[in-house]
């Protein structure tokens, strides 16, 4: 196919079409939803001892941040970024031995 045979859809008076209205609110609240179930599986961290906590990279006042974030911040995103320092730093400190 050529470039020149793709059109794009655009329109110039601002309004979208349906589809894409719906595919934007669908992208909504798939990501709301997500970040709902999310949470509700980061709370049932708090049952795991400090041990079994450590063995995911985590510490217990990490989890509780993560509770305590912003609703429109995704928790297990925090989650993730707090582990994968704290195994950065492990490493590097590692190395230096």
């Amino acid at each position: 196919m050529r470039t020149t045979d793709h059109a794009l859809d655009l329109t110039l008076t601002g309004r979208l079409s349906t589809t894409s209205r719906q595919t934007g609110l669908m992208g909504v609240l798939k990501s709301v939803w997500r970040r709902l179930r999310n949470r509700s599986a980061i709370g049932s961290l708090h049952d795991l001892d400090d041990h079994q906590l450590l063995d995911m990279g985590l510490c217990r006042h990490e989890v509780r941040e993560a509770l305590t974030s912003s609703f429109f911040e995704d928790p297990g995103r925090h989650l993730m970024q707090a582990s994968r320092n704290r195994a950065n730093t492990f490493y590097r400190n590692a190395r230096r031995d």
